[in-house]
């Protein structure tokens, strides 16, 4: 996992006009990486409020635990009280994150659930396979898909096939996800076509979910121009600041 500090002195300056450090952890989601530009946009405004340390997941993992949640837990361990912000694969691993530090959590189209086009037993067999090799295509992560923004290099950069190993995995942590913390909101589309946005409803109340017309990348839809000032108040509010913005943003 590789982590990339984003510190041009606003984490340092708080409400109150002390001195305090403040930091935000963003987990990018399966393929992000800090180059595309769409991902610098939203770290840039992060940047204005926060130190921001971005997180890059490895992506053909077999183990969500060992490679992804251990790897952020032992990062966090050496930071004070910080929020985090999280997209798709990083929300999976957020959501089974333990440090003693963390604040809000804003989630941008966690991967909380699946909607594979098989039938149950076709994907428990498949998962079963111990094969860590990726022959499993996948055709959803198009520029559609993610949003009518993204950039040609953030299409070349996503990945086009899962092994059954990584699948596996990413099934089981979905299955063991625990309670969803009180101080956690999320962003989603209805018309998500890379994860399962019913899983989202099924984990967080109505209040805490803001919904937005676009692809499932946020920041790479025309929606994070309305959106983004609510994503920021939500990570310094928790759902407070979801609640104090305006319905109509969204719209």
């Amino acid at each position: 996992m590789q982590i990339r500090i984003y510190d041009d002195g606003a984490g340092r300056r708080s409400a109150s006009g002390t001195d305090e450090v403040r930091d935000c952890l963003f987990v990018l989601g399966w393929g992000n990486r800090c180059r595309h530009e769409n991902v610098q946009w939203l770290v840039d405004r992060l940047a204005e409020r926060y130190r921001v340390h971005v997180a890059e997941l490895p992506t053909h993992i077999t183990d969500v635990e060992r490679e992804w949640v251990t790897p952020l837990a032992e990062y966090a361990a050496d930071l004070d009280r910080f929020h985090v912000l999280s997209h798709s694969a990083g929300g999976l691993a957020v959501a089974h994150l333990e440090a003693d530090g963390l604040g809000n959590c804003v989630y941008l189209s966690p991967w909380w659930g699946s909607d594979y086009p098989l039938p149950a037993f076709v994907l428990g067999a498949l998962t079963s396979l111990p094969i860590s090799r990726p022959v499993v295509p996948f055709s959803e992560l198009e520029a559609d898909a993610l949003g009518s923004l993204a950039t040609d290099q953030q299409v070349a950069d996503a990945p086009t096939a899962a092994s059954p190993a990584f699948l596996g995995t990413i099934d089981r942590a979905q299955r063991r996800l625990p309670p969803a913390r009180e101080n956690a909101v999320a962003f989603c589309t209805l018309t998500d076509a890379i994860v399962d946005p019913r899983a989202v409803g099924h984990r967080l109340p109505a209040d805490r979910i803001r919904l937005y017309d676009g692809g499932h990348e946020l920041f790479s839809s025309t929606a994070r121009e309305a959106l983004t000032e609510t994503v920021l108040e939500a990570l310094e509010r928790g759902p407070a600041g979801l609640r104090a913005a305006d319905p109509r943003e969204a719209q």
